[in-house]
């Protein structure tokens, strides 16, 4: 079985800057990278939520990125 060691978090927003051509919404990320590995999902929603009035872009969405790293699990049960 697998096993998965979070290596890093970043925290993107996503902002409208305008539409393109066909109507459609022109989108820019801003990340914050270094983001605590331990920082809850609430806080977050705030801080993207304060940075994106900071902005003054319309806010699309805030996410969260993270970086796992994925290694085999070492299993000493013999059969």
């Amino acid at each position: 079985m697998a096993q998965t060691t979070p290596v890093s978090r970043v925290l993107q927003i996503q902002t409208q800057v305008g539409t393109t051509s066909s109507g459609q919404p022109k989108l820019r990320s801003h990340n914050y990278a270094n983001v605590a590995l331990e920082a809850a999902d609430d806080d977050l929603l705030a801080v993207g939520q304060a940075l994106a009035a900071l902005i003054d872009e319309p806010l699309v969405q805030v996410a969260r990125v993270d970086q796992v790293v994925i290694t085999a699990s070492t299993s000493n049960t013999t059969a």
